[in-house]
């Protein structure tokens, strides 16, 4: 047997010993070196989570930034705009923009800008003027901005501090600006409202996680507001609370830093990044929690603790077993010694692998499996078990497996693990989701490799599966943040680009924000593959510039700023660009940009550079001297006419020292317009340069900057020289002249005096010859209509009393074409314009006319060529007058054929025209058809009568109307005259009520007591045959006093109705009619006069009389007068 010797047995422990002790440093040193590498990992673990978090919250609060300078450059140019409008309003007054207009337009800038409350107007004196939206009254959100606008003239943008104001929605943050009068003068702000809710809106916008924050506050850090919002004071509006951190930082005077803060208002410990915003009173503070952007690392170094510590109990317990084995196998045969030394070595190795194996698959998360094909054996790992969830004392066999595969995933599964991998042999390697016994679902990545026996046959399976759900997770997050930024990108107003610069000089693009594709009309994937799309896209000069920037900053890797002009279609636009360089290790360079398309600042630019080139020319070439001087007198500026007034060098002008001028009169007023006055001078100068004896003007004002500080003075000269000289020359004829325009005036008056006496006495004549005439000629046509009437059936007779009638209407027809003419002629004919009917009034006059056409044996017609209103403005009376006059002069003037009246309606006029076949007219009679007192020649006049007035009044009418009229006519062929009146139509009028009711059957005047005062005995007896014959009760008064008797005696109600001559002896028609109103207030008195002018109407009305009656009376005319107005009888 090969025992050990008992040398060797007692020369065993100490090797064993030494191996036990060798075992226990090994493990001791394995787990502190395991430890010291966890704890150097989460250390530069922890290291870049804060420089992540740095780098995060230093983009979001750029990205803020742009956001809030965009919007705030969009509401201030919105309110540059309105108050350029508001300028020019107060310059053109209401002839520029009316009420309307102005609320169109604000209406119009408030949906440019959806983000705003309100956009209000105020005048000067803080009143309010116009707002798009509620009561623009003056309250406390634009109070102060209107202070300092209105003491400020060179402030520009003014943001006031957020109010919480009545009848709001919540907190409001006014943007206002002020504008001028047309002389420089405050003349009001305009004020857009932005609710607070904006900026709280803006700020939530970033994914900042749990316990994240977004504050705005103003510069003197009173809070604005913050996302989200919190409770109590530090959430409150106006809270002035900062941290000394942010304090110390920006007293140093840095405007965009990061620090770390455990001193918070919430107490929560953040990171926080700190800007100031581009060019508002506004800090942006963004933070991101400690706590939550160290959540991951904290529960990874939780899991790398664990590891470690499974890792150092599975290592302890490992040392034990192996001791424990040692202390078993101390007492074996020395003849083992050798091989279970090698045997204690070789399973040493195998445990180490094993614990390896062990701490991979659990810090892996990874379980591995192994198929024996032959036997079908399925051997498997406990950290398989605990990957998919398989409970230890349960089998677990290949349906199980394929069972709890989520249904989208398990076909694929299926097959590459049974077909592929089991029968071909094929590697296996799939992602899928397993349902676990708890409900939840992993995410496992599952491997697999067969092995082959020499003959090629698969005999066994080895593989492994990992859970991979916390990485899938973290790619998920990963790409909602991505598409968080992305959505983000593409709602900033800017564009965005990665410009990259290779070391040959070669560029391209890496990325493009949508924003900057539209700008430039590209898609991304053209700019991606090549940038030589948009470079050819560039205006040549454009592109050279760029080209030439790239290339000096490109060796120095400096930021750089373009602005250039791109073809997009048809149009030109404007991009500016700002980028930051980042130099690459191989040489290139990256550039981060930003683009903005500036096309109407551009635009605006070059619209103010022609103005002050178009300003210079004008100072230039002005026909008066300008120039510009210092406060020390010294010339600044001089205009070409200002040193050729002063008959120098226009370089000489301009070094001048005003101080040495030889000639001091100037100099008052020079030094007055530095001290804000406006002084003038105007008397003899003598030149400095030339000697020059002038006489000028000059005019000398304060020159101010922006602050409205004076830095100098403005004086315009004029050379008075030749004005002068032509005034002391027309001094010496002002006394002959004087004289000479005394004597003219003198004869002036006296020629109106005479002609206002000439004008009175033709009015006096032409009233006294009316009455005079109308007087005996209503006894005349009185008497004729009776004979007329009382000798109906003795034709002869009749036919006598018809003459007598149409002899007395010819008379009057000519008082009245004489009275109008004077009216006319007067300038007091009356134009009325009432809704009127136009198809009546053409009836009407065919009415009057049929009779004196009918007597004549023509045909009179009426034909309408187009339809005629219903109701249109205009007036009756003198459309009635023009129909009739033509009418009347076309029966005079046709003996044979017929008339025939033409209506319709062209466009906006009213179309009348006459047309018969009489006489007609040559030429040289047409020529002067119109004129007054004109007609063809004697033997018209003798054979038709007339006195050539009725067309020259007709057309006077027409004119006065707003129309024209017109006549054709031939000589035998006929004449055509044509009106056309100005149709304004209306809605048409309900009808009104008849104004009397249709007179019964017998006398109209039935019952009815009438008092009659006249002192022509044949008018007497003509009124009471008219009257008793309609069944009236009469009684006659011969004058005025007469008639009041009867109204004393009778008393106020012995009479329905009185008739009032106006001129009677003892006591005239107006005396009588005020002491009858006396007598009788509601007895109507209706007066008649011989007087036809409107001034005698005017007169019985004021008298109180309800009526005026012209003579020679109208029968019907008088009777329906009476039954107006006489007082009702009483029914039976």
């Amino acid at each position: 047997m090969n025992e050990p010797s008992p040398a060797a047995a007692r020369a065993t422990p100490a090797p064993r010993e030494r191996i036990t002790l060798l075992l226990g440093a090994v493990v001791v040193l394995c787990n502190l070196a395991a430890i010291a590498l966890g704890v150097l990992n989460l250390q530069q673990s922890l290291h870049n989570v804060e420089s992540q978090a740095q780098t995060a919250t230093l983009n979001l609060a750029h990205v803020l930034d742009q956001s809030l300078s965009s919007s705030a450059r969009s509401i201030d140019v919105a309110l540059q705009a309105l108050a350029d409008e508001f300028s020019r309003e107060a310059q053109g007054g209401s002839k520029y923009l009316d009420e309307n207009e102005v609320l169109t337009m604000l209406a119009r800038f408030k949906g440019w800008l959806p983000e705003t409350e309100s956009i209000r107007v105020f005048d000067a004196k803080g009143q309010p003027r116009w707002a798009n939206r509620g009561s623009p009254g003056l309250v406390q959100d634009v109070c102060q901005c209107f202070k300092l606008l209105r003491d400020d003239p060179a402030r520009g943008l003014v943001i006031g501090r957020p109010v919480n104001r009545q009848g709001s929605s919540g907190w409001l943050i006014p943007f206002s600006r002020r504008f001028n009068r047309p002389d420089g003068s405050f003349g009001g702000i305009v004020s857009v409202i932005v609710p607070l809710e904006h900026f709280t809106e803006l700020l939530s916008r970033p994914q900042l996680g749990e316990g994240g924050t977004a504050i705005l506050r103003f510069d003197d850090y009173s809070l604005i507001t913050r996302s989200p919002p919190v409770a109590g004071p530090a959430g409150t509006t106006g809270n002035v609370w900062a941290s000394s951190d942010l304090r110390r930082h920006l007293e140093a005077g840095q405007t965009s830093f990061t620090y770390r803060s455990a001193d918070t208002s919430d107490g929560v410990e953040r990171i926080n990044a700190v800007r100031r915003v581009e060019g508002l009173p506004f800090l942006l503070v963004v933070g991101l929690a400690r706590d939550a952007y160290l959540a991951q690392w904290r529960h990874d170094a939780t899991r790398t603790a664990i590891i470690l510590g499974v890792f150092l109990l599975v290592s302890s317990g490992s040392a034990l077993a192996i001791g424990r084995l040692y202390r078993r196998q101390r007492d074996a045969a020395a003849r083992a010694l050798e091989s279970k030394a090698h045997l204690e070595t070789t399973l040493h190795e195998l445990r180490k692998r094993d614990l390896a194996l062990d701490a991979a698959e659990q810090i892996g998360r990874l379980g591995a499996y192994s198929i024996d094909l032959a036997s079908g054996q399925v051997t498997h790992s406990q950290a398989f078990d605990r990957v998919l969830g398989v409970a230890p004392e349960r089998p677990f066999s290949h349906d199980d497996w394929l069972g709890r595969i989520h249904p989208d995933d398990q076909p694929a599964a299926r097959e590459r693990f049974e077909q592929g991998l089991l029968k071909d042999g094929q590697p296996y390697d799939m992602v899928y989701r397993l349902h676990m016994p708890d409900g939840t679902l992993r995410w496992i990545h599952g491997l697999g490799r067969a092995e082959r026996d020499a003959d090629g046959r698969l005999v066994a399976v080895y593989g492994a599966v990992q859970d991979i759900s916390t990485r899938k997770q973290v790619e998920q997050s990963l790409q909602q943040a991505v598409d968080d930024y992305q959505g983000l990108v593409g709602r900033i107003p800017v564009g965005i680009i990665k410009f990259r610069l290779d070391a040959a000089g070669q560029p391209g693009f890496t990325y493009v924000s949508p924003r900057f594709c539209a700008q430039v009309g590209q898609t991304a994937e053209a700019l991606l593959n090549s940038a030589e799309v948009l470079l050819d896209t560039l205006v040549e000069a454009d592109r050279r510039a760029l080209r030439d920037t790239i290339d000096t900053h490109m060796g120095q890797g400096q930021a750089f700023g373009w602005e250039g002009r791109v073809r997009v279609g048809t149009e030109l636009r404007w991009i500016a660009v700002l980028a930051s360089a980042t130099l690459q290790g191989d040489g290139s360079v990256l550039w981060d940009g930003v683009s903005t398309e500036i096309t109407d600042r551009k635009l605006a630019e070059l619209a103010l550079r022609e103005i002050e080139e178009r300003n210079r020319l004008l100072l230039e070439y002005s026909p008066v001297g300008i120039l510009h001087y210092t406060l020390t007198l010294q010339v600044s500026y001089c205009n070409q006419q200002f040193a050729r007034i002063m008959g120098a060098p226009l370089s000489y002008m301009n070094a001048l020292d005003c101080r040495k001028l030889k000639d001091q009169r100037v100099i008052p007023g020079m030094r007055a317009a530095l001290a804000g006055e406006l002084a003038q001078y105007e008397g003899p100068y003598r030149t400095t340069y030339s000697g020059r004896e002038l006489a000028i003007a000059m005019t000398c004002a304060p020159l101010r900057d922006t602050a409205g500080e004076i830095v100098g003075g403005i004086a315009i000269l004029q050379d008075i020289t030749e004005r002068v000289r032509k005034d002391e020359e027309l001094a010496r004829y002002q006394d002959s002249l004087e004289a000479l325009v005394s004597a003219r005036t003198a004869d002036l008056e006296t020629a109106r005096a005479e002609a206002v006496r000439l004008a009175r006495v033709k009015s006096e004549f032409l009233a006294n010859m009316s009455h005079e005439i109308r007087t005996p000629l209503n006894g005349v046509l009185g008497l004729a209509r009776m004979g007329f009437r009382d000798n109906a059936g003795r034709d002869a007779t009749q036919a006598v009393f018809a003459r007598i009638l149409a002899s007395g209407r010819l008379l009057l027809g000519i008082i009245n074409d004489i009275l109008d003419y004077s009216k006319i002629e007067a300038g007091k004919l009356r134009i009325e314009a009432i809704p009127i009917e136009p198809a009546r009034v053409t009836g009407d006059a065919l009415l009057l006319m049929e009779e004196a056409a009918s007597s004549k044996g023509l045909c009179l017609q009426l034909r309408q060529r187009s339809p005629l209103p219903a109701v249109c403005l205009s007036d009756p009376l003198r459309i009635a007058q023009i129909l009739v006059n033509l009418l009347s002069n076309a029966v005079k003037f046709t003996e044979r054929g017929g008339i025939t009246l033409e209506v319709g309606r062209e466009g906006e006029s009213l179309v009348f025209s006459v047309i018969d076949t009489g006489i007609g007219m040559t030429t040289e009679q047409l020529a002067t058809v119109f004129a007054p007192f004109e007609q063809a020649d004697n033997s018209t006049t003798r054979r038709f009568g007339g006195t050539g007035l009725g067309l020259a009044i007709t057309r006077r009418i027409v004119e006065l109307m707003g129309g024209t009229l017109s006549a054709e006519s031939q000589a035998g062929a006929g004449s055509r005259f044509e009106v056309r009146l100005p149709c304004i139509e209306v809605a048409a009028a309900q009808p009104a009520a008849p104004a009397l009711a249709a007179p019964g059957p017998g006398p109209r005047l039935a019952g009815l007591r009438i008092l009659a005062a006249e002192d022509n005995e044949v008018n007497q007896l003509v009124l009471e045959d008219n009257l008793v014959s309609e069944g009236a009760e009469v009684t006659l008064a011969i004058n005025g006093q007469e008639a009041v008797d009867h109204v004393r005696q009778r008393g106020a109600d012995g009479f329905d109705v009185v008739l009032m001559d106006v001129q009677m002896p003892v006591m005239d028609g107006y005396e009588a009619t005020r002491q009858i109103r006396a007598l009788a207030p509601g007895l109507p008195v209706i007066g008649q006069t011989a007087h036809a002018l409107n001034e005698e109407r005017a007169t019985c009305l004021a008298a109180g009389m309800v009526d005026h009656l012209a003579k020679p009376l109208d029968p019907d005319q008088l009777i329906a007068s009476i039954l107006r107005h006489a007082r009702p009888r009483p029914t039976a």
